[in-house]
C-alpha cells in the first residue's frame, strides 16, 4: 500500500489548491477573513481579529489605545470534495494531477464558499429597487444608499447576477473606450471593472427573494415589548385578524426608527400573530402596537458591500489520521489571505480505490448589514 500512495505529496498539493483557491473566489475575496491557527472541528468557536477603530480629537490629543479587539465565528461548514483515481491516472504528472483534478476540485470549493456568502444577503435590509432594465441609476442610487448609512468609500464591491451584468455592458458607459479606461477590456473579456465607486464583477451564486402572502392586513403592527439587542419579533395586524406568510429577505421599518430590518427566515402566521427573526438586532426598543412598514417582493439580490460588513473565517482541520497512518494528509494555511484547505490521500481495500479529497471549515457572520446594500432587479 506505501507504494500505491507513494506518488502524493499532500504537502504540496494543499499548497497548490490554496493558491488555486484564492484565484477563483468571488466575494470571498472582498470580505473580511480572518483564521485559527489551531485545528478544529465543525461546529466549534473561533476567534478571528477585527480591523481596528479610532476617533478624532483635537491634537495633540490625549492618545488612544489600540480597539482591534476580536469577533467570534461558528465554524459550522464543513465542505470538500472526494474523487477516485484509477490505475492509469496514478502514473500521471503533478502538472496533470492540478489540470485534470485538484484545479476543477478547487473551482466546486470557491463557488460553493461564493454562494454561502451570497446567501448572507437575506440579512441585508437595505436596498435600491432596479428598473427592469439595467440602468446608470442603478449604481449611483446605490451607492446614495450606501453613503447615507456612512459606509466608508474606496472599497465598496458590487457583485451582480448575469442579467445586471450583460445589461451593464450593453451601456456605453461600460463599453465605450472614451468613457472610461476599461471600455476596451469590457468589449473584449466583459470586465466591468470600477465604476461609480463599486468593483463590479458577476458572480453566479446571487440568491433571490420569493414573497410571502400576508392576507387581510389592515395595519400590521409589533404585537408586544422588546427590548434593543432583540432578535426576533412577534407581528400583529391592527384588526386581530392575520393569516398567510412573509418571505426569507423581506424587509420592514417600525413607526419612530429609521432604521430598516431584514426578515432572516420564512415565517408562517399562527394564531394571528407571526414570529420573525430580524437583521440586524434590534436598534430601539419597542412597547407594542407601533406600525410596521414591510415589504416583501420576489426580486434577485445583488449584494454591494463593504469588506466590515461580512467576515469569513476559516480554520485548519485536523491532519490525524496522517499520525495514525490511515492517510497521507497535510494542510495548508496562509496567514495573508486567512485561507486553509486540507489535502488528503487514502485508499479503501473494499473498492480497491485510491481516493483523493479537498476539504475546508469556515464560518460566516454578518459583522454590520447596515454596511451593505442589495441591488434588487
Amino acid at each position: 500500500m506505501a507504494n500505491y500512495l507513494g506518488f502524493y505529496d499532500p504537502y504540496f498539493y494543499a499548497n497548490e489548491a490554496l493558491g488555486l483557491l484564492y484565484k477563483q473566489l468571488g466575494f470571498a475575496r472582498l470580505v473580511h477573513r480572518g483564521y485559527d491557527k489551531t485545528p478544529t472541528q465543525k461546529g466549534s468557536t473561533i476567534r478571528i481579529r477585527k480591523p481596528s477603530s479610532f476617533s478624532v480629537e483635537d491634537m495633540p490629543g490625549s492618545g488612544q489605545d489600540i480597539t482591534t479587539g476580536e469577533i467570534e465565528v461558528v465554524v459550522d461548514k464543513w465542505r470538500g470534495n472526494r474523487w477516485s483515481i484509477n490505475d492509469k491516472e496514478l502514473s500521471f504528472t503533478q502538472e496533470d494531477i492540478i489540470r485534470e483534478h485538484i484545479e476543477p476540485a478547487v473551482m466546486a470549493i470557491a463557488e460553493d464558499v461564493d454562494t454561502k456568502i451570497a446567501e448572507l444577503a437575506y440579512q441585508i435590509p437595505w436596498y435600491y429597487a432596479a428598473a427592469a432594465t439595467a440602468e446608470v441609476k442603478d449604481l449611483t442610487q446605490l451607492a446614495k444608499v450606501m453613503t447615507d448609512n456612512k459606509v466608508p468609500k474606496g472599497m465598496r464591491a458590487l457583485a451582480i447576477n448575469s442579467e445586471r451584468s450583460a445589461g451593464f455592458q450593453e451601456l456605453p458607459t461600460f463599453h465605450q473606450a472614451n468613457t472610461g479606461a476599461n471600455g476596451v477590456e469590457t468589449q473584449r473579456e466583459g470586465y466591468l471593472g470600477r465604476k461609480f465607486g463599486f468593483d463590479i464583477f458577476e458572480n453566479q451564486s446571487i440568491v433571490s427573494t420569493t414573497a410571502g402572502a400576508l392576507a387581510s392586513v389592515t395595519q400590521l403592527q409589533i404585537n408586544a415589548a422588546a427590548a434593543v439587542g432583540a432578535t426576533s419579533l412577534v407581528f400583529k395586524d391592527s384588526d386581530g385578524a392575520l393569516s398567510g406568510t412573509i418571505g426569507k429577505g423581506a424587509t420592514f421599518t417600525i413607526a419612530g426608527s429609521t432604521q430598516r430590518y431584514a426578515v432572516t427566515a420564512a415565517a408562517t402566521v399562527a394564531a394571528n400573530v407571526v414570529t420573525v427573526n430580524i437583521s440586524p438586532a434590534l436598534q430601539v426598543a419597542v412597547s407594542g402596537n407601533e406600525n410596521v412598514t414591510l415589504r416583501d417582493v420576489s426580486k434577485a439580490l445583488n449584494l454591494a458591500f463593504h469588506p466590515s460588513a461580512i467576515a469569513l473565517a476559516m480554520a485548519p482541520l485536523s491532519d490525524i489520521g496522517a499520525k495514525l497512518g490511515q492517510a497521507k494528509m497535510a494542510v495548508a494555511m496562509d496567514p495573508q489571505t486567512g485561507l486553509a484547505l486540507r489535502s488528503r490521500m487514502w485508499y479503501e481495500g473494499a473498492t480497491a480505490k485510491a481516493f483523493i479529497s479537498l476539504d475546508c471549515l469556515f464560518g460566516l457572520k454578518v459583522l454590520d448589514p447596515n454596511r451593505a446594500a442589495r441591488l434588487e432587479s
